[in-house]
C-alpha cells in the first residue's frame, strides 16, 4: 500500500525536529556539566603562600622556577634580584594562584643600612617609573610613603617601592589576569601597602570600564 506523500513529509519533519531537540539538549547538558566541572576544578584550586624568604629566588629573577619567571610579562626588576647581607628582612610573602590564570602577590619589607639605603634609592629613582594613576582605581599612596618606582601593565596589575622611614623599602607587586583578582587579596597584604583606591575586585568598575570598550 502506498503512504500518502503529507504522511512521508510529516514524518521527515519530525524526526528532523526530534534530532535538533536532542542535539539541543545533549549540548545544553555538556556545557552544564563542563560549567560545573570547571567550577569544581577551580574550587579545588588552593592558594599557594610562601613566607620563606630563603626561597626568595624560586619566584624572583633570573633563576624563577618555571611557573614564576614570566608573570604576564611584566617588568620585576624593581624587586632586588636576591637577598643579601646587608639587607634586614622584616616581612616577606609570595601568593600564587592558578585555577585557569596565573595570579601573583608578593610584598617584601627591607632595612638597609645607611650605604646601602641610598644605593638602593638611587638605583630605584633612575628606573623608567609609568603613570599609574586611574590604573584599576589608583590614586596615589599614603602620606607616610614615598613611591619611589612603580611598573604598570593596564590589563596586569602594578609593580612597585616605596620609601618609608628607618632605612625601610617595601616591595609590592600585584599581578593578575582579566582586571582582577581571584584571591582574597586584601587578606593576603597590609592594606597600607597598596595604592588608595585600588580595586581588584571582580566588580570593579576600571574593569567594567575596559570590557564594555
Amino acid at each position: 500500500m502506498k503512504i500518502p506523500k503529507f504522511k512521508v513529509q510529516m514524518k521527515v519533519i519530525l524526526m528532523v525536529t526530534t534530532t535538533i531537540i536532542c542535539v539541543f539538549l545533549i549540548r545544553l547538558l555538556l556545557m552544564g556539566g563542563l560549567a560545573k566541572l570547571l567550577s569544581f576544578d577551580s574550587q579545588r584550586t588552593e592558594v599557594y603562600k610562601d613566607t620563606d624568604i630563603t626561597h626568595y629566588q624560586w619566584y624572583m629573577g633570573k633563576n624563577a622556577k618555571k611557573e614564576y619567571a614570566d608573570k604576564w610579562g611584566m617588568d620585576e626588576s624593581i624587586f632586588p634580584e636576591s637577598i643579601t647581607d646587608n639587607m634586614d628582612v622584616l616581612d616577606y610573602k609570595m601568593v600564587y594562584y592558578n585555577p585557569w590564570d596565573a595570579q601573583y602577590l608578593s610584598y617584601l619589607v627591607v632595612e638597609y643600612d645607611d650605604k646601602s639605603y641610598e644605593e638602593e634609592i638611587q638605583r630605584l629613582e633612575k628606573y623608567d617609573s609609568k603613570e599609574y594613576k586611574g590604573y584599576f582605581g589608583t590614586r596615589g599612596f599614603r602620606d607616610k610613603y614615598r613611591l619611589l618606582a612603580i611598573e604598570v601593565d593596564p590589563d596586569h596589575g602594578l609593580i612597585y617601592a616605596l620609601e618609608e622611614e628607618n632605612n625601610q623599602i617595601i616591595y609590592v607587586e600585584l599581578i593578575f589576569c582579566n582586571y582582577f583578582y581571584d584571591i582574597d587579596y586584601q587578606d593576603e597584604i597590609d592594606i597600607q601597602y597598596l595604592p588608595i583606591g585600588f580595586d581588584a575586585t571582580p566588580d570593579n568598575e576600571y574593569r567594567q570600564k575596559r570590557l564594555n570598550q
